[in-house]
């Protein structure tokens, strides 16, 4: 029964993945299984069977969300964008109250360099294009390694949508692709996935060690890349100033702040 339970969560975790904005790492705060992966991954090769029983359920259940919504994700985003981007937005700022209670205490000081660093990230990615470079000749499979990198880190750092950066950089619709069908280019997985597992392993080790030495430094950072992440969604909206549009927006954005707010601890 736990072990379902477990991929469950994972499930859901798994669409955090592939919906633009939505940090698969919050979602996993909020079910209470984000530190004790961390946890098992580190020790996993000190404690290997009581590990993979705990791990095994929940990545299961991120790779079946992944192949299974990818592209169903990918048609109301591409068809339904203004109301399917406001949902994912209220997802994502759904889960800042639950953070902000739980394990981030801000002073009044904090606020300003915050919004600092987030401006200034905000204005670096904004100035990043490259579209000509992904689809360019022999130089896009660095780039779908660097993908891979990138989808680590988000993975692991709880509030960097790596969706909402893949849509900045104009990867979002490759990303749902490889991923909906990830044996139709080979060479693509597997440059994705050496970036993906290398940046994992490094991060893991690195976040479990500022957690355990440094944890309210590292969540005030975990603040400022969920608002950066916000920041990104807010840009990617396509606004259409109609009566109906705005009400159908609010009422799917509405809907996604709830069931973020409603999602259950372990």
């Amino acid at each position: 029964m736990q072990s379902f339970i477990l991929f469950l969560k994972g499930f859901i975790v798994g669409l955090g993945k592939i919906i633009p904005g939505v940090s698969g790492s919050v979602l996993a705060i909020s079910l209470g299984i984000y530190e004790k992966c961390l946890e098992k991954i580190v020790k996993f090769i000190h404690q290997p069977k009581e590990s993979f029983q705990y791990l095994f359920p929940i990545f299961l259940g991120i790779a079946l969300s992944i192949i299974l919504f990818s592209k169903i994700i990918l048609f109301f985003y591409t068809y339904h964008k203004m109301s399917t981007t406001s949902l994912f937005l209220g997802l994502l700022i759904g889960t800042i109250p639950s953070l902000l209670k739980e394990k981030i205490h801000l002073k009044k000081f904090n606020y300003i360099y915050i919004l600092i660093i987030t401006s200034i990230l905000i204005i670096l990615t904004s100035k990043v294009s490259l579209n000509e470079f992904i689809i360019t000749s022999n130089k896009s499979y660095i780039w779908v390694f660097i993908l891979g990198m990138i989808d680590a880190i988000s993975m692991i750092i709880p509030g960097l949508s790596g969706t909402a950066i893949f849509l900045m950089l104009g990867s979002y619709t490759f990303i749902l692709n490889l991923f909906s069908n990830p044996f139709n280019d080979i060479v693509s997985l597997i440059a994705f996935s050496l970036g993906f597992i290398i940046a994992l392993l490094i991060l893991i080790n690195l976040l479990n060690y500022l957690f355990k030495k440094h944890p309210k430094i590292t969540w005030n950072i975990i603040l400022i890349f969920i608002i950066y992440s916000i920041s990104l969604l807010f840009m990617q909206i396509p606004w259409t100033f109609h009566f109906f549009s705005i009400i159908d927006a609010c009422f799917f954005f509405l809907v996604g702040l709830l069931t973020t707010l409603l999602v259950p601890n372990e």
